[in-house]
């Protein structure tokens, strides 16, 4: 018996027979005294004469289905990993249990469509009180109403809807006082304001309307500040979904891809509030109109009207690593 199959007089003549057809193995042969978990040496030549016992058609099928396995396994592997990480995302993150009446009711809060009116009431207030006779006004009374009026014009532009006409004073006036692009900012601008109507209510003939003003800015200073509480809160989990734990360069990564994730719409290489609504979903959160125009202006960095990618990576990722902090109001 050969030790090579292909020397083993049988396996020649049968192939000699029926050329161009692969011989059948010898029945109750064994070659070599070596078994199949040694090392051996490959001969490329053997292979190659066992090459021509397989048509050339079924040799690129083979070849083709070779191919398609290894591909076939890469993108299983692809898969496994995305899986995974979803995964882990989803264990991590897991979904709150759905809000209650009360709290539906609290989130449709418009909060801006009030402090819309507070703006209003500023200016209305103290026109009011400057113009009824009972209403005693000194020299210093006199500049404060007109500081507070000017107040009321400044809260309507910035809390208006977003007009061709607003839009550029609110964008102007957000990046020279960075404090009113932030809601806890605006609510102690509100709870400052608010302090300016309570000194009408000294002396003699006290101004009724602008006292009014300044209880109502309270509620809005209150209501400021809830909201931007609530609304850090869900920008930290959403920090914390994108994330997924990963740190330094994979982290980066991570809010890369998820930033070209979203940039599917409008002016490219931004986001506006339809993504920032998408990315809280997908993080299991839901955004109130309030929340949502909260997490939008501070993420506009740049104070340009929207999320580039410049603003989404320094907000979601460089000023942590410079700070090391969470952000706890918006």
């Amino acid at each position: 018996m050969a030790d090579n199959p292909f020397e083993d007089p049988s396996v020649v003549a049968a192939a000699d027979a029926n050329p161009g057809q692969p011989p059948p193995a010898p029945a109750n042969a064994a070659y070599g005294d070596n078994n199949a978990y040694d090392d051996v040496n490959i001969d490329v030549g053997m292979i190659q004469a066992a090459a021509k016992y397989v048509p050339e058609d079924k040799q690129k099928e083979l070849a083709v289905a070779a191919g398609s396995a290894v591909a076939n396994q890469a993108a299983d592997r692809v898969k496994s990993d995305y899986n995974e990480s979803t995964k882990t995302q989803a264990d991590h993150h897991e979904a709150p249990p759905p809000p209650n009446f009360c709290v539906k009711l609290f989130n449709w809060i418009p909060i801006r469509l009030l402090a819309l009116v507070a703006g209003v009431l500023l200016i209305a207030g103290p026109l009011l009180d400057l113009i009824l006779p009972f209403v005693t006004v000194d020299f210093i009374g006199f500049f404060i109403y007109v500081y507070l009026i000017m107040f009321g014009v400044v809260t309507v532009f910035i809390e208006s809807p977003t007009f061709g006409c607003t839009r550029l004073f609110q964008l102007r006036l957000f990046f020279w006082f960075r404090l009113l692009s932030r809601m806890w900012g605006r609510g102690c601008f509100y709870l400052f304001t608010s302090i300016l109507c309570f000194a009408s209510l000294g002396g003699d003939n006290p101004g009724i309307f602008t006292g009014i003003a300044g209880g109502y800015l309270i509620v809005v200073c209150i209501l400021s500040f809830i909201f931007s509480r609530m609304a850090a809160k869900k920008f930290a989990r959403i920090r914390e979904f994108v994330a997924a734990g990963a740190e330094k360069e994979e982290l980066e990564g991570r809010f890369l891809r998820k930033f070209d994730e979203l940039d599917n719409g409008g002016q490219a290489g931004t986001i506006g509030s339809d993504q920032i609504v998408t990315l809280a979903a997908q993080a299991s959160r839901d955004l109130s109109n309030s929340e949502r125009h909260a997490i939008q202006t501070f993420l506009d960095e740049s104070c340009n009207g929207f999320v580039s990618k410049e603003d989404f990576m320094h907000q979601f990722v460089a000023q942590y690593a410079e700070k090391g902090f969470k952000q706890g109001y918006l």
